[in-house]
């Protein structure tokens, strides 16, 4: 049976993930897994996309993605092991990040010792831009990236003679660089390379912002 079949209201189990590449990736990163329970939450008027429940959050997917899902109404005791899954040997490049680069980016090489660069990194709406806003007093600066549709926030904090300088990196579930946010994430982490990287993980949904964690 496959996940698009799944009525509303409706529990399965996921048995198998089909497809390759970036959705195959992407939605298992997700927490669509072999074993998991999901729930049909909503079908739009037309039928696309379909909003699901699973690991104590929401999600939509088009249904030509959720056909790619194959569930079960009842956990069976003998479920296809991870290796009977195809492989990613159509994996696509990853694209290119290079007009990811800020246009007006403030340089964050570190030059003097009593000034820390902390990055915020996390899953969409898991309260990075609260802590943001509490510790920098909401002072902080937009940058808006040429090519892409992501920004982050820069402020400051000042402590016992130091300066935290604070950045709230866009919202991404994974560091894989396949959507934009992924990718400039990524690409700032790796050359960028701040002081301290803080991961907020959501109470709420903790099995699912630990995918980005590990």
């Amino acid at each position: 049976m496959r996940l698009s079949e799944l009525q509303t209201g409706q529990r399965a189990y996921i048995t198998k993930i089909n497809g390759s590449g970036a959705f195959r990736k992407r939605i298992l990163e997700m927490g669509f897994v072999r074993g998991q329970e999901v729930k049909s939450i909503l079908n739009a008027p037309l039928k696309d996309p379909i909003k699901y429940g699973i690991m104590d959050y929401e999600v939509s997917l088009r249904r030509s993605e959720a056909v790619l899902v194959e569930i079960s109404y009842l956990k069976e005791d003998t479920l296809r092991s991870e290796s009977d899954l195809p492989e990613d040997d159509n994996k696509p490049p990853l694209p290119d990040v290079s007009h990811a680069t800020p246009r007006h980016a403030v340089p964050l090489r570190k030059t003097d010792p009593k000034t820390i660069h902390v990055a915020l990194v996390g899953n969409p709406n898991a309260g990075k831009t609260s802590i943001f806003n509490l510790a920098s007093g909401s002072h902080e600066h937009v940058g808006n990236y040429g090519g892409v549709t992501v920004d982050l926030k820069e402020g400051t904090l000042k402590h016992k003679g130091y300066t935290f300088r604070l950045i709230d990196l866009p919202g991404t579930y994974s560091l894989s660089a396949y959507s934009p946010e992924e990718l400039y994430v990524r690409k700032y982490i790796f050359e960028e390379k701040p002081d301290v990287i803080i991961n907020v993980v959501s109470a709420s949904a903790v099995e699912r912002n630990l995918y980005l964690t590990t």
